[in-house]
């Protein structure tokens, strides 16, 4: 059963975006170069935004089977964006999310999807996301667990590669 967040987020996509199959990279195909373009983006988001926390998440920063994207989110409180938002504009370009408790950047560097997020952690599901994302971290049976879900979701449409996820975030979770 999804939450609504999780509802919500999947009926803001546009059907191209859930009907398109799900490409899945194996660490070693993507994972060494990926993690030396987090780092530099990484780098040029604590240069235009000193001072607040930078929490790498996703298959690359747990080392396994993966989309060969970064997920990167940046930690500050919504009355904030008003201040960082303008910075990150300037380094990143235009968002293509902006909500209330998140502005999301969506591009391509040097084949990788690099996805940066400003986000509140407190009115956000980025809890939630650390949350998992720590349990992974720790428990290596888990963690092979889901790697074994990205493996075999290769090829399924998105919305059906996403609910598969949510639904072993939910049982990790015990939601």
């Amino acid at each position: 059963m999804l939450t609504e967040g999780e509802t919500n987020y999947l009926a803001r996509l546009p059907n191209e975006v859930l009907e398109k199959p799900v490409e899945i990279f194996a660490w070693k195909d993507y994972g060494d170069y990926g993690l030396k373009i987090a780092e530099i983006v990484i780098s040029e988001i604590k240069i235009t935004v000193p001072g607040l926390e930078i929490v790498f998440m996703g298959s690359m920063a747990l080392g396994i089977t993966g989309q060969k994207d970064i997920d990167l989110s940046i930690l500050s409180q919504a009355e904030d964006f008003p201040i960082h938002r303008p910075k990150l504009e300037k380094q990143f370009g235009n968002p293509d999310k902006i909500a209330t408790t998140a502005v999301g950047w969506h591009f391509m560097r040097d084949g990788y999807e690099v996805g940066i997020y400003l986000t509140d952690p407190i009115k956000s599901q980025v809890q939630i996301q650390l949350d998992v994302f720590n349990i992974l971290k720790n428990d290596s049976n888990l963690l092979s667990e889901y790697e074994e879900l990205k493996i075999k979701s290769k090829g399924l449409p998105y919305k059906e590669y996403q609910i598969r996820k949510y639904d072993f975030f939910h049982k990790i979770l015990a939601i």
